[in-house]
């Protein structure tokens, strides 16, 4: 050990020069270092500079598809500037990603509309709302949309109303002479050539079908009415509507022979069930209506002539109900034939509310005067 440390000394050794190296080599690491941040921070900045211009094009890319999908809607739908004006105030947007939703959407459209009507009740912008539900086909006309606001309902569409009294019912026809988001306005009956007072009554029932649907009733309570001219009476909307089952009217019995067109299920694809005639009918049979309501028939036919199947179309006359057109049914159910005898339900197709009417009164007169199988029989021969 001695002896290392004694050659140490003897030999000259210069570690300045180890130490020169060594800052050397702190210096480059430290620009090296200094170097790689600066490279990190320039490809932070790019990719950050990359995902945003990123993001703008998908966002610019986004708002052209969404205002050519507005365009689109815009002209499929027949919407106006004044329209578009509407939705931009029910929305409280100009924006097409907001708009366009509203555009296709009913759910979309009626929860803004509602959240707008409760925070701008008196808004002269809600009377232009009901014509532009129309045009986007939200309204009631369109039997894909449930029907379940009296909102939905037009200008024109005809109902029968029926008014409770203490001695009787009264049933009359009334059109809705005008609507907005607040209430609607029907047109009174009338005695005598003069509009009745319906200041004492508290509501109204209304029963309104809607073609290859269904037909409902419910009951809207009465706002006021106008004191003079056609003194019509002002409604208040209601969403407590209820779909009528079938057959779910009153049914009367009878025994009236009648002549039945039948078209097959198949021949009346794609085709609106009411506007069928009997022209078009492949046979006909010769059968009875046993019983007759609001909503259908229960007839019964010679099980040997007859080929029915559920969902055949059947057409027929109804002159002891002063009802001048064919009215349009459809088979809902067939029976199991008894000796030679065929028995099948017929549901109303897209009956007008006027003839409904008259079927009506036609049943309270058989039910005030019920025929004798004599006098049925009679009648008829009469009207065949």
């Amino acid at each position: 050990m001695t002896q290392f440390i004694l050659l140490a000394q003897s030999i000259n050794l210069d570690l300045s020069v180890f130490r020169s190296d060594s800052g050397v080599s702190s210096r480059t690491t430290q620009l090296i270092g200094t170097v790689l941040v600066i490279l990190i921070l320039v490809g932070l900045v790019a990719l950050v500079g990359y995902i945003f211009n990123q993001r703008k094009r998908m966002r610019d890319l986004s708002e052209q598809r969404e205002e050519s999908r507005m365009r689109l809607l815009v002209s499929e739908l027949t919407l106006n500037q004044k329209d578009l004006k509407l939705l931009s105030v029910i929305t409280e947007s100009e924006d097409p990603a907001k708009l366009v939703p509203v555009m296709e959407d009913r759910v979309a459209f009626e929860k803004n509309l509602v959240r707008f009507l409760e925070a701008h009740p008196n808004s002269e912008a809600l009377k232009g709302v009901n014509k532009i539900r129309q045009k986007m086909e939200f309204g009631f006309n369109n039997i894909r949309n449930p029907f379940n606001h009296t909102r939905m309902m037009a200008t024109g569409i005809r109902m029968q109303c029926r008014v409770k009294l203490p001695k009787k019912e009264v049933t009359f026809l009334t059109s809705i002479l005008g609507i907005n988001e607040n209430f609607f306005i029907i047109r009174p009956p009338s005695s005598k050539g003069k509009p009745v007072s319906l200041n004492k009554l508290k509501s109204l029932n209304f029963r309104v079908s809607r073609e290859n649907d269904g037909e409902y009733e419910f009951s809207s309570p009465i706002l006021g009415q106008q004191p003079d001219g056609v003194k019509a009476v002002r409604m208040g909307h209601t969403d407590d509507i209820s779909r009528m089952l079938f057959r779910n009217a009153e049914r009367v019995h009878m025994d009236l022979d009648t002549q039945f067109f039948v078209i097959r299920q198949e021949y009346a694809t794609n085709r609106a069930l009411a506007s069928l005639k009997a022209v078009e009918s492949q046979y006909r049979i010769q059968g009875s209506i046993r019983d007759l309501s609001t909503g259908g028939a229960l007839v019964v036919a010679d099980a040997r002539k007859t080929a029915l199947e559920d969902g055949d179309i059947i057409i027929f006359t109804l002159p002891q109900a002063q009802i001048r057109e064919d009215l349009v049914s459809q088979v809902v159910g067939i029976m199991e034939p008894e000796k030679d005898v065929l028995q099948f339900h017929l549901q109303f197709q897209g009956m007008k509310e006027i003839n409904r009417l008259k079927v009506s009164r036609f049943l309270d007169r058989l039910k005030e005067n019920p025929p004798t199988p004599g006098e049925a029989e009679a009648d008829s021969r009469a009207v065949s």
